[in-house]
């Protein structure tokens, strides 16, 4: 079995709260609810590794703020220092992002969603994200134990990735925040 590769989504922001559309928006912090959902996701990882008999080598994350302050409660669990990778991020939805999500729904809209080299509202196409979710994924060592902090979006590209499939092929998967998906031979959700 390779050592399992954990995603974990970021902890609620206040943005998450307020309805805004945040995408590769950089600021918004964690609520205290987005604090109590990293301590918990921390937790399930740190059973499955103990249930599974091995421990994690390391803790990567996207460097927007939200996931940055999930990593430090994560890696504080883990006894592990988080390390920075951009590919993390979450997709960069250009125009939409400070929006609320009904204006983000009403625009999706009228978006052409059956080419996903489309970049949305000038920002970044479903493509993009997913090659670089496999570019990062790709470059992990199959031997090692390792968690990812990263987003909706992007955690979807990855799973898409992971299963052999297309971002625009794949099922839709309802990445809740603080959400933790275990995948080894197979994707495993953990406490959703």
């Amino acid at each position: 079995m390779p050592h399992p590769v954990y995603l974990v989504r970021h902890g609620q922001s206040q943005w998450n709260l307020r309805r805004l559309t945040q995408g590769q928006t950089a600021h918004p912090p964690l609520t205290e609810l987005g604090r109590s959902q990293s301590a918990a996701a921390a937790e399930l990882i740190a059973e499955d590794l103990k249930d599974l008999g091995l421990a994690v080598d390391r803790l990567l994350s996207s460097d927007l703020t939200r996931a940055v302050e999930t990593a430090a409660v994560i890696g504080r669990r883990l006894q592990l220092t988080p390390e920075s990778d951009l590919r993390l991020r979450e997709q960069h939805l250009g125009d939409l992002e400070g929006r609320t999500y009904e204006e983000t729904w009403a625009a999706a809209e009228t978006f052409d969603w059956s080419d996903p080299t489309m970049p949305i509202a000038g920002g970044e196409s479903l493509m993009d994200v997913y090659k670089r979710m496999g570019a990062a994924l790709s470059d992990f060592d199959c031997g090692t134990a390792t968690v990812l902090v990263s987003h909706g979006d992007a955690i979807r590209s990855a799973v898409a990735y992971l299963q052999g499939m297309k971002p625009h092929e794949a099922p839709w998967v309802d990445v809740t925040n603080g959400a933790v998906a275990r995948i080894d031979d197979d994707l495993t959700w953990l406490g959703q």
